[in-house]
């Protein structure tokens, strides 16, 4: 078998929103070596014993650095290629929360005082 070595940047500590409105929670991602799909990402939140959403990517197109938001550039074209992915909000967050595949960021729409609290990925 092989190690999957996932690197996670997280770009904000600190996300503030306002009720009604939407906020986007920014990470990203890259594979320290040849990934096995399919790979799940999935988002937790402290409030609920439920996972908020959660993607299985089927596939991905990687940059050299094991980026999968792939972009080539030749001018004057541009190609971006990204994952193939399912993805599975908790009945609470359906059409709410919405995942990114390409970088695993969680878009949070019509926010509610009780959305306030720690995110996990």
């Amino acid at each position: 078998g092989g190690n999957l070595g996932v690197h996670l940047n997280l770009h904000q500590d600190l996300v503030n929103g306002t009720v009604g409105q939407s906020v986007l929670l920014p990470v990203s991602y890259r594979f320290g070596g040849a990934p096995r799909f399919p790979v799940s990402i999935a988002w937790t939140y402290t409030n609920s014993l439920n996972t908020l959403i959660a993607c299985t990517l089927l596939n991905c197109s990687l940059g050299a650095g094991g980026d999968p938001r792939l972009v080539w550039s030749m001018a004057p074209w541009v190609v971006l290629l990204g994952c193939s992915a399912k993805c599975f909000p908790h009945p609470t967050y359906r059409g709410r929360a919405e995942l990114f595949p390409e970088n695993g960021s969680l878009l949070l729409r019509d926010l509610k005082l009780s959305d306030s609290g720690v995110y996990s990925v």
